[in-house]
């Protein structure tokens, strides 16, 4: 274990906690079933129980040479997670499809591991999937961004 995985596990318990927090102010129960805080409090719980089993693990197997913070894939899982948040900020003008597509082929090419052709491929498939399961199969109204998509 290194550092790395004491400050994950640091924040995916406090994650888990925030989601618990923010789930326990809605109605756990409804007239016909689960309510609308079942379900996200119950994801908190199970994150906050592996963020804290992370910890534990992390903090006890720490040694003083494992202290290096950045591993050789720190910087891809950042731009990965720089992607994903500008992804959803730009969901409003994208639309949900367009968004989904780019990010799939965007982090494909951003691991190294596809060629661009690969990565087209992945994001016009992505777009069509998402088009047809959810907009036609299942006739789930997606949203849609200033580009119309």
């Amino acid at each position: 274990m290194d550092i790395s995985q004491l400050f994950g596990g640091v924040a995916v318990l406090v994650l888990g906690v925030l989601i618990s927090f923010f789930a326990w102010r809605l109605p756990y129960g409804s007239d016909v079933g689960p309510g609308p805080g079942f379900m996200p409090l119950w994801i908190g719980i199970g994150l906050g129980l592996c963020g804290l089993a992370t910890t534990i693990k992390a903090a006890r197997t720490l040694r003083p040479q494992d202290a290096q913070f950045f591993l050789p894939k720190t910087k891809q899982v950042v731009l990965i997670f720089a992607t994903l948040v500008a992804t959803f900020l730009l969901l409003p003008v994208l639309g949900l499809t367009a968004g989904l597509a780019l990010f799939t082929g965007f982090t494909m090419r951003a691991t190294g591991r596809h060629g661009w052709f690969w990565c087209g491929v992945a994001t016009v498939a992505c777009a069509a999937a998402v088009r047809i399961v959810f907009g036609s199969l299942l006739d789930i109204p997606l949203p849609k961004g200033l580009i119309g998509v």
